[in-house]
């Protein structure tokens, strides 16, 4: 007799949902559950993951548990439905006599993040819906009694996308169009959304095949070490390409998470096309416009393995507009009101990731220091930028540097480590008012 019979009396066959094949859900599956794996605890059989310090491992969130469990059921095998299942009913019993869930299973009963119960909800329905054949009544009705409790304690939502998750998960549809003002605001969309009858596309974003990297202009671009953060959506998207690359295929926190999204049926990478985005097949340049006020200037992405990329943060007085086909001019208009006696004040600053097979060079030498007029390259096997300063208004002295650090988006900062280039301006004396002209080019080697 099978696991599942034992479990939920006669045995029934694991089923696909209708729409996506075992094939294309696989990989990334395989992935989530690797991540969880290499996170669960032989002793408690729950993942031990504090985000911010992930050496400590006597923590255990809720969140990816829940994920964890999914997955396992996602898996479609009686021996991963069997440890599921056992998970599940653990993590049930620590709902909150309000309806909600803690953050980690020490705290409980106290309940620190009221949207904790919306952000786990799906994770529960989706249960329900895709593998009911396989729930035993007795642990579907305590799913539903979670979900019920989940929904009448959140009312009274933080914000207009948590008042969408509550609607898509008691009706299934909602008019809520909520301002997305992160990478994770966009994620917590889409999972809402999957709840409907309808698998969307975040159609704000744009996904480069080749180098599996989504983007948003209107959105900084976050770094983690030497590549972009990786982001949920691009393991679902790259699952559609048929393969993965080496970025994604690394192993991060983040995977635990994917089972909390489904495959999409149909992708159409074309969705966003704007004119302040750039695709060449083995590169991609993304710049803002007068309107954002928020996100880099400039960023080109290039390479696969690793993923560079070269940017422009979000300075003020800053504008940019396109002067070729892969050639920008870009001019500070510098602070009027800067503290000019600072002896290390840098007014105009770039950054590369700094992967060993990147070379900067001064009129094709080495060095690290440069003065306006002075052609700067960044060199990669695939990708080469130049970069020209100029002074065009205003009077003053001002000397380039090429050091180690890190840019204003990178994320893995501890001690003294710099994953970075930065080309900096520093500012000897100028006049009060200054401008200085930047041309930004790059070429495919």
């Amino acid at each position: 007799m099978g696991l599942l019979q034992r479990l939920n009396g006669p045995l029934i066959t694991l089923i696909e949902p209708e729409i996506f094949s075992l094939a294309e859900q696989k990989r990334a599956i395989d992935l989530c559950l690797a991540a969880c794996r290499k996170r669960q605890s032989p002793r408690t059989g729950f993942i031990h993951y504090f985000p911010t310090e992930e050496e400590v491992v006597d923590t255990v969130p809720l969140y990816e548990n829940f994920c964890f469990a999914l997955a396992l059921y996602r898996q479609k095998t009686v021996e991963s439905a069997l440890e599921g299942k056992v998970i599940l009913e653990k993590l049930l019993a620590f709902q909150s006599p309000d309806g909600n869930f803690p953050i980690y299973l020490h705290e409980y009963p106290r309940c620190y993040e009221r949207m904790q119960g919306l952000k786990i909800a799906p994770l529960l329905l989706q249960l329900e819906r895709q593998f009911s054949v396989v729930l035993s009544p007795d642990l579907k009705k305590r799913i539903s009694f979670a979900v019920e409790n989940i929904l009448a304690s959140s009312q009274e939502c933080s914000s207009d996308l948590w008042q969408l998750r509550y609607e898509m998960c008691k009706y299934g549809l909602s008019s809520i169009e909520p301002v997305l003002r992160s990478t994770s605001d966009g994620i917590d969309w889409l999972i809402s959304m999957q709840l409907g009858e309808e698998r969307p596309f975040p159609l704000k974003y744009f996904f480069h095949q080749e180098l599996q990297l989504v983007v948003c202009p209107t959105l900084t671009q976050v770094q983690q070490r030497f590549e972009p953060k990786p982001q949920l959506i691009e393991w679902i998207l790259a699952e559609s390409t048929g393969s993965f690359s080496q970025r994604l295929l690394q192993d991060h926190p983040l995977q635990m998470q994917l089972a909390a999204l489904w495959p999409f049926a149909h992708v159409n990478h074309k969705l966003y096309e704007e004119d302040c985005i750039l695709k060449e097949p083995d590169s991609l340049a993304v710049w803002k416009k007068p309107c954002d006020l928020q996100t880099d200037v400039l960023r080109i992405f290039w390479g696969k393995d690793p993923l560079n990329s070269f940017v422009l943060p979000n300075t003020p007085g800053t504008g940019i507009c396109l002067i070729g086909k892969k050639q920008w001019e870009i001019l500070f208009d510098l602070a009027e009101d800067a503290d000019l006696t600072h002896n290390d004040l840098f007014e105009v600053l770039f950054y590369c990731n700094a992967s060993p097979e990147i070379r900067l060079s001064i009129n094709g030498q080495n060095g690290i220091t440069f003065s306006l007029g002075d052609q700067i390259e960044i060199c990669s096997p695939s990708c080469r930028i130049s970069l020209y300063f100029e002074l065009l208004s205003g009077e003053g002295l001002f000397r380039g540097h090429f050091s180690k650090a890190n840019r204003p988006s990178q994320t893995k900062i501890k001690n003294y480590e710099a994953y970075d280039w930065q080309i900096g301006l520093r500012t000897l004396c100028r006049s009060r008012k200054a401008i200085v002209r930047v041309v930004c080019a790059y070429f495919s080697e």
